[in-house]
């Protein structure tokens, strides 16, 4: 009897081990998804390239390239502004998403006060 519980245990546990990476595997491909969230970044901008549509925007010891087009919505707070506005120094937040090369894609920007 004590084998019979022993060899049904083990088998519990092999079906058991045999099924986590197939459950691992299908989170993975989930991950996509999440990398399509809304994405946010706050900082002074340090350069504008309006020939190659980027900012450069510096948070901390972190800088990061923001790359915008002519969807992106220019805001200081609900106020929609011009993008003429924008100067090297100006505190702003980025909203947008990170495209499959991992680029930022801005499709809102704020001007802070």
């Amino acid at each position: 009897m004590r084998k019979i519980l022993v060899l049904m245990l083990l088998g519990l546990l092999a079906t058991i081990g045999f099924t986590a990476p197939t459950a691992t595997a299908q989170e993975k491909k989930e991950k996509p998804a999440v990398a399509a969230k809304e994405a946010r970044w706050h900082g002074l901008i340090v350069r504008i390239n309006k020939d190659a549509s980027t900012l450069d925007v510096k948070r901390g010891n972190s800088e990061r390239r923001i790359y915008f087009d002519s969807s992106t919505q220019w805001t200081k707070g609900k106020v929609v502004i011009e993008m003429s506005q924008l100067k090297e120094g100006s505190d702003v937040i980025c909203l947008g998403k990170f495209d499959e090369k991992g680029d930022f894609r801005a499709t809102r920007i704020d001007l802070r006060r």
